[in-house]
């Protein structure tokens, strides 16, 4: 190599080195200081008053800063009037209310810690910065010193408008400043009337375990659901809370009280009719855009199981023409529902496939077992409040999770009626869900047709 050669490449190595290290220099000048607090005033304040934060490193400019207060795992966010780089003025909002600690109904002054974000967020302030919030001053105005909090969270008759007075919140020991106090998912107003639903509307509400109960996080969300089903009509609380969300969170004012067959909530976990005397519609079916045929059973009397009004269970939340049963956590559109089926005594069938065929349903001669659990590859599971839940444009009632070419309302329903009246079963309800002499399964592509075009070729043994 040539002395000029490798003196070209040095001086190469040198431009590009200097090219990588000059994004970073300029980032690292672009971060500027960490923002510091060193001083807080008053120390003691009520929503409402004036504080004063000193230190270093603000932004000169008020909108350039916010000032963010934490206390029991929750944070506000509030902007400051005034900013210098050493000092920021600000109110201390009504958010922050929603921060304090609630005892015995009532909100207690709390400490609260502070940081700064001004380009780069400050620590959090220790114990000896950190000032007690004592809630809105008994005058209203600028109070920085004691207050009570006679009207905090308290705007308006239900200031967090969960379906409860301020007065009430107070009396049963719910937070006037959060819809959900117990934090299980559930709005207190729907889990109180959903409680005085079970305890037979004119009963005064009972305000302990075992209700609904929005001071009592396990009755809230576990998963997809949670853990009760108060009222027996197969859905939990959580999917029923779900559904009157789904459908609008409907209240009734009219029917609060003991009066009348409806709940005051659309959909309520203390009882099996919400609203009895709401039928469902016909679901818009979307097959026929596709060149496909729309499905031909009838609706809403295809729904219908028992006599009477309509029970929660028996409706559609999502009108996708499955009702709600046939889509909940324990119902027929999860795997696991036949998976437990065809495991339990009288309905037992051997896991697909079982070339003995042990268990072929209706005594039809040569009829091959197909129908058993299956789990050769993965299904979308349904949901009560999401009408397509594999995004293809399909309502759920329409499509087939399976691929058989058998619809969901076909194969699901077996589990519930026999609609297509098919082994010479009497009464109107299938003892086994089947189609045509070869038992149903909503998850197996053998079931009821082992030649169907997504049945495995192969069998596995």
């Amino acid at each position: 190599m040539s002395r000029r050669f490798f003196s070209v490449c040095i001086l190469a190595v040198a431009a590009l080195a200097t090219l990588v290290g000059a994004p970073g220099a300029s980032a690292a000048k672009s971060k500027g200081p960490v923002p510091v607090i060193t001083k807080v005033t008053p120390m003691r304040i009520s929503v409402g008053g004036t504080l004063t934060i000193r230190g270093r490193h603000f932004k000169s400019k008020a909108k350039g800063n916010t000032i963010v207060f934490n206390a029991n795992g929750r944070s506000a966010f509030v902007k400051p009037r005034r900013a210098s780089r050493s000092k920021l003025v600000l109110k201390v909002t009504a958010p922050v209310a929603r921060l304090l600690t609630v005892r015995n109904s009532s909100q207690r002054p709390t400490r609260l810690k502070l940081r700064v974000l001004a380009g780069k967020f400050s620590k959090f302030t220790s114990r000896r910065l950190s000032p007690v919030v004592l809630g809105v001053s008994a005058g209203g105005g600028d109070g920085g010193g004691g207050g009570g909090g006679g009207t905090v969270c308290a705007n308006d008759s239900d200031h967090d408008n969960d379906l409860l007075s301020n007065s009430l919140e107070k009396s049963l020991g719910t937070d006037p400043c959060l819809a959900d106090t117990d934090n299980d998912s559930m709005i207190d107003g729907w889990e109180y009337y959903a409680a005085k639903d079970l305890n037979i509307k004119a009963v005064p509400y009972p305000g302990k375990r075992p209700f609904p109960n929005a001071l009592d996080p396990s009755d809230g969300k576990s998963g997809e659901a949670s853990a009760w089903d108060f009222d027996g009509d197969g859905l939990k609380s959580y999917e029923e809370y779900r559904a009157w969300r789904r459908t609008g969170s409907s209240f009734n004012a009219a029917a609060v009280g003991g009066s009348g067959a409806d709940s005051p909530l659309g959909y309520s976990d203390g009882t099996k009719t919400s609203r009895p005397g709401e039928v469902p519609g016909v679901p818009a079916w979307r097959s026929a855009a596709f060149g496909l045929s729309n499905p031909s059973e009838s609706f809403p009397s295809t729904y219908k199981r028992y006599a009477g009004g309509w029970h929660d269970d028996e409706r559609d939340a999502d009108a996708d023409g499955l009702n709600n049963w046939l889509e909940a956590a324990r119902g027929p559109g999860r795997v696991s529902w036949w998976a437990a089926l065809f495991a339990s005594p009288g309905s037992t069938a051997a896991a697909w496939p079982d070339p003995a065929n042990t268990t072929a349903p209706c005594s039809v001669p040569g009829n091959v077992q197909e129908f058993g659990a299956f789990s050769e590859r993965p299904f979308t599971e349904l949901d009560l409040t999401d009408g397509d839940v594999d995004g293809d444009s399909l309502l759920d009632g329409e499509d087939d999770q399976d691929f058989d070419d058998v619809s969901n309302i076909r194969e699901l329903y077996e589990t519930l009626k026999d609609l297509d009246v098919d082994c010479g079963l009497t009464g109107g309800t299938e003892s086994y869900p089947s189609r045509g002499g070869q038992g149903v399964n909503a998850f197996n592509p053998c079931a009821p047709n082992q030649l169907s075009r997504t049945c495995d070729d192969y069998k596995p043994f």
